[in-house]
Order: structure tokens, then sequence, then C-alpha cells
């Protein structure tokens, strides 16, 4: 096991220029969290963790469930926190699974490579553990399995690997998390020469952790088909793989309220020249959870239907009716957002953009308020919709979540 001390030295971040106004203070923890009550008792999350972005700094705030603020600024990478000791970057995501622990988890990215666990209540700093172990190893996801484990999916590869212990990349890094130290490392399949497995999302289907793979080449020139494997905590290993045949650039798997059904959105391959995605390699897929592997059902045709690639993120409103985006490039100037009726395929537009990549996390709270979010980083607010009993979404109005600094929405993640 290698052990990373934990960082506690408080840090002041200097403001560089002349006539710079301070940073604004953070608003401080939620006390309880955020929660509606659940329709089955303990199955719903205290809130929603919402990071706001503009690449070059970020700031935390926490949301109820229907996107009401709680703090508008639980932390930012411009103001000082005691015991933060490494400063947020520009590039921060949090966990789409809420960890069980209760704690708040920030993911800091490329150039960085650095998990912080905080306290909801206090909003202090409880660790930081670097895992990037001497290379970008660029973490993009993190669940918790255990009370006392966590994975972390690192989308780098390190080219030159042996200069430190688990310094290999393209894996699941164990973490021990009441040590808040690295205890090892699950790599992960990649057969085809020339491509990296480049995990990214995770999730939980049963003991299994679900992680899907984007399977790119080092320089991003190449791309396999989309796969998500299933991962044994209690092994440590790969206990299955499922390859998406003919579709590309896949997201992170969505479970269904009941839990029987998964859905995975795939993009495409991306026409970098052309600036469009290709709606014949990008699709919706259904799975039945119940079988091991997941099998597949259905693929819903919306690429096709809406001329676009569908973003990779999606989340079930209900347990027949998905939210998902298109990227905007193709049929619309424009990212857009809509509902898809599992049973029958039937879309139903809900907004548009005026620009591309501007919609971003998406997360519902089926049976808990039942009210779907997207972050909207054009309005710099969160949209809203309530799900109705026919499995309709009705439109509530947009919040601004981060009243404190003003910076416009990216990722939606559990609490």
């Amino acid at each position: 096991m290698v052990k990373i001390g934990l960082l506690a030295v408080a840090i002041s971040i200097p403001l560089l220029g002349c006539n710079v106004d301070p940073p604004p203070p953070s608003t401080g923890g939620v006390e309880g969290g955020g929660g509606s009550e659940p329709d089955t008792p303990g199955a719903c999350e205290r809130g929603v963790v919402v990071v706001t972005s503009d690449y070059q700094s970020t700031n935390i705030a926490i949301a109820k469930l229907d996107g009401t603020t709680l703090s508008p600024s639980f932390v930012s990478s411009g103001a000082t926190k005691p015991g933060l000791s490494l400063a947020l970057s520009g590039d921060v995501d949090v966990p789409a699974v809420a960890p069980p622990s209760g704690r708040v988890v920030l993911i800091d990215r490329y150039g960085t490579n650095v998990i912080t666990w905080m306290d909801l209540e206090t909003a202090e700093v409880i660790a930081q553990l670097p895992v990037g172990q001497g290379f970008e190893s660029n973490p993009h996801d993190y669940i918790e399995v255990d009370e006392d484990r966590a994975f972390v999916s690192r989308f780098g590869s390190n080219p030159a690997p042996g200069a430190e212990p688990f310094d290999e990349g393209g894996d699941l890094l164990i973490l021990d998390t009441k040590k808040y130290a690295i205890e090892g490392r699950i790599a992960l399949p990649e057969e085809r020469e020339g491509l990296l497995p480049r995990p990214s999302g995770v999730t939980r289907v049963g003991d299994d952790v679900v992680v899907s793979l984007g399977r790119l080449a080092a320089d991003f020139s190449d791309e396999g088909e989309g796969r998500f494997v299933g991962v044994s905590p209690a092994e440590n290993a790969v206990a299955w793989t499922v390859d998406i045949e003919k579709l590309h650039g896949c997201g992170r798997v969505a479970v269904s309220p009941s839990g029987e059904r998964l859905a995975v959105a795939c993009s495409s391959r991306f026409d970098a020249d052309a600036m469009k995605f290709d709606p014949a390699t990008s699709d919706i897929v259904i799975y039945d959870a119940r079988s091991t592997p997941p099998r597949e059902i259905k693929r819903l045709g919306v690429a096709r239907k809406l001329d676009a690639g569908i973003q990779p993120s999606l989340a079930f409103a209900s347990e027949d009716i998905l939210l998902a985006k298109t990227y905007g490039g193709n049929a619309s100037a424009g990212d857009s957002v809509f509902s898809v009726n599992i049973g029958t395929g039937a879309v139903t537009p809900l907004g548009e953009a005026s620009q591309p990549f501007v919609f971003g996390g998406v997360h519902c709270s089926p049976g808990c308020g039942d009210v779907c979010l997207l972050s909207d980083a054009e309005r710099s607010k969160l949209r809203r919709w309530k799900v109705t009993a026919n499995g309709a979404l009705e439109a509530l109005e947009d919040v601004t979540v981060d009243t404190q600094i003003g910076l416009p929405p990216r990722f939606i993640g559990g609490l």
C-alpha cells in the first residue's frame, strides 16, 4: 500500500494585478442537506452539488433537489479556505453518484489530479489526495464502494510507467477513504493496438461498479466502438464486458429508478474539420440490468430522427422517460434538450440554446420531488422541469445557483 500524507496546510491565493476586488468568502456548509421527502425511506439524495466554471476559475454550489440554492459558494478556486492545501483549478467535476459517506467530493482533473473531501455541514476540507503519481492521470469520476474504499477512474494513461507505484493510469485507482491513501489499482482492458481504455463515468449496478470506456488513441486520432465493463469490488477485477457495436463516444451508464433498466448515450465520432457529429454512429441504447452482463433490449434511433449527435450524459426522469441532449452543429446551431419515451421512442423537444457546447450536466430525482435539472452555461442558469404523473416534463422557472460569484453552471453531481 502507498500512503500519501494528508495535506492540511492552509493557503491564501494571491490576487494578480492592482485594484482587484478580493474574492467573496465562502457561504458555508449546509445543515442536513436539501433533500425532499422520499417515496421510499432513505432512497433520496440530500441535494445536488453544482460546479460553476469559466474553465479558469471554479465555484462549487450546493442546491436542493429542485435546484434552489442552499450555499451559492460552498468553496471556490479564488477564495482562501482553511485546509485547502492544493487550490482548485478551472477543471473540476463532482461524482455523479452521491457518496454514501455524505461528504462532498471534488475531482480536480487535468493539470492538478487531486481528490478533495469536504464536510457538507461545515464546508471544511477533510483531506486532499494527489492521484497523478507523476503523470497527467486526469481523474474523471469517483464512487464509494463500501465504508472504507472508493474507486477513481483515471482517464489518462502514462506513456512511461514504472517511476512510481500505481503510475500506469487507464484504470480504477482504489482509495482507502479512512486513511485517504492509495491502496491499489484495477487495470482496464483494451485489446486493440493503438487505443487506450480511457475510463470515464462510473455507476453502481447491483454488486458491480460499471465503468464506461472511451477507447481513444493517445493523440485522439482514433476511436474504438463503445464499451462498458462491470468491475467486482469484492474481487477488485473486471467481471464482464459489454461492447456497444457500431456506436462511438458513449457516456456514463444511467440506471432506472427500479434498477432494472440501463441507458447509454453515444455521441458518435466527431468530425473536427466540419464541426459535426455523425448520427449514424450515435444513439441511445437500453439494456436489461437483470442479466449479467446486461443484455441489450433496443436502440431508440433518436440521433437519426434529430439529425444530431446525442450528448453522452442523460438521466432517467421516470422508469419510462429519459432526459437527454444533442450537440449543436448539425440540425441546429445550438445544443438542444429533449425527453424520449423508452417504450414508444417518441421524442419531445424541451428547449434549445443558440450556441453549441453550453448544455452540461443533467440530474433527475424520480420519486424524490420529481424534478429534472440541466446546467445551461449560455443562460448561466439551471433549467428545470417537473415530471408529471403521465410522464410529461413541464417547464419550471430557471434558477441561478451561483448567486455569489456568477460563474455559469457546468456539471451536477449527487449529494
